[in-house]
């Protein structure tokens, strides 16, 4: 009986033996048939979306057609009569003297009207936005270590009201308030005058500049913090706010800058998909050019 048992055992052994190396010796074949499938798949699944991404360019480079949301005339009031957004070009397409220009002309709305004046401390709107800028400048954000520190998440939470000040706070917090309607505009000026380097090439230099953006676009993509402030904004402004921190993440991986290794493939369908959805935009149809493009390149398998 022992025997039998131990010729069983032996004969048991003996195939998984056989088994096992036949698994070892086609090893590679198997891992490659099964990855090719996977790849196979998914190089279907990205095709399928780069044709959809494709036609979308289409659509849009045939003249796809939004309802004016701001008209020439505040914008006249606001910018100039000669500023390009008056007739109808976008922040994108503007030179740094026009984006400049266009910010000293709000300021000095702001310096004229009721908002700003209310306050008694700055009386000068332009030297109170460069010396917020100095200081955001200054003190950038921390982005990698609310994992381990958690009284780094609270100190992100009220992270401008701690740097800047209530006076401060609260008469960004007017102006956002009582000219909403400006904020698409205003932010588009902002972002592509500041990645000119600010002052128009003079210093800082726009890689000095893009590094301390890039700073904030983490906070604002990759921090509980950053989330918490973009929660307590207007829909439209935390939408934006994304918008314009993945094509600053961008810009620093065309640098290689991108330190902290963000992965704007996480980000882009899904803001894609928000500002699609959304009729209240002025430049929509540019932000759905650039994010279509931005997914085509990101997203394309080599």
């Amino acid at each position: 009986m022992k025997k039998k048992i131990s010729f069983f055992l032996i004969s048991t052994l003996a195939l998984l033996a056989i088994f096992a190396g036949l698994i070892v010796w086609q090893w590679d074949t198997l891992v490659e048939k099964i990855a090719g499938e996977k790849i196979q798949a998914e190089r279907r699944a990205w095709m399928d979306r780069t044709q959809e991404l494709e036609g979308i360019i289409l659509q849009l480079q045939q003249g796809r057609q939004f309802k004016p949301l701001l008209p020439a005339e505040r914008l006249s009031q606001i910018f100039g009569p000669d500023c390009p957004l008056v007739k109808g070009a976008s922040p994108r397409s503007m030179e740094c003297e026009e984006l400049e220009d266009s910010l000293r002309a709000f300021c000095r709305y702001l310096d004229a009207g009721e908002t700003f004046r209310a306050q008694k401390t700055y009386r000068d709107s332009w030297a109170l936005f460069t010396d917020i800028l100095e200081s955001l400048e200054r003190r950038p954000p921390v982005m990698s270590a609310e994992s381990y520190r958690p009284s780094v998440i609270v100190e992100n939470s009220f992270y401008f009201f701690r740097l800047l000040g209530k006076e401060k706070i609260d008469i960004v917090r007017e102006v956002i308030k009582f000219e909403s309607d400006l904020a698409e505009p205003l932010m588009g000026i902002m972002y592509y005058w500041l990645m000119t380097g600010r002052n128009c090439n003079k210093l800082p230099s726009p890689t000095a500049t893009l590094k301390v953006m890039y700073q904030y676009a983490g906070f604002f993509l990759n921090t509980l913090g950053g989330h918490s402030y973009l929660y307590r904004q207007d829909s439209r402004i935390s939408l934006l706010t994304i918008y314009y921190s993945i094509l600053v993440i961008h810009e620093a991986n065309m640098k290689e800058l991108n330190e902290m290794g963000l992965d704007l493939r996480f980000f882009l369908p899904h803001i894609f998909q928000e500002i699609q959805s959304r009729n209240d935009l002025l430049y929509a149809e540019d932000y759905l050019q650039t994010l279509t493009n931005l997914q085509l390149q990101y997203f394309r398998l080599e």
